[in-house]
């Protein structure tokens, strides 16, 4: 890592079916980061499968901080994502992206309280037709 250089963090899905063609779209966006991957991404900072999971997570959002000076974190949630149930929840796209920049919006707002200091990237991951990654920044 360069010195002065912005590091950030990025809150992924595990979901096989976004990560791995996402990583080099946020790398070649904003640069290094630190990557923090659990189901459903950044629904563990506003509903967490277990309240533990949000503990972990912000527990992790900490030591990036203090150990690479993170300046920025990137929320992500994709659409399709099962820890929310999946499209089929939703009875069309735009009503999925709506909840998922709501969903966002909420974490956002944790991660202020708690990290005043972070820059604060929302991003919505989709696949197109042409089963290309895509990112939507809310």
């Amino acid at each position: 890592m360069e010195p002065n250089k912005k590091v950030s963090i990025a809150v992924l899905c595990m979901d096989y079916r976004f990560w791995p063609d996402t990583l080099p779209l946020l790398e070649e966006k904003y640069g290094e980061f630190d990557l923090i991957e659990i189901a459903g991404g950044s629904k563990s900072l506003v509903l967490p499968l277990e309240p533990e999971d949000r503990i972990t997570l912000l527990e992790n959002i900490s030591i990036s901080i203090k150990l690479h000076h993170a300046e920025r974190i990137i929320l992500t949630n994709h659409i399709d994502c099962g820890a929310y149930g999946g499209s089929t929840k939703f009875k069309t796209h735009d009503k999925e992206l709506a909840f998922h920049k709501e969903e966002l919006e909420k974490a956002e707002m944790v991660i202020e309280k708690k990290f005043p200091e972070l820059e604060v990237v929302k991003l919505i991951i989709y696949k197109n037709d042409k089963d290309e990654i895509k990112l939507i920044e809310v």
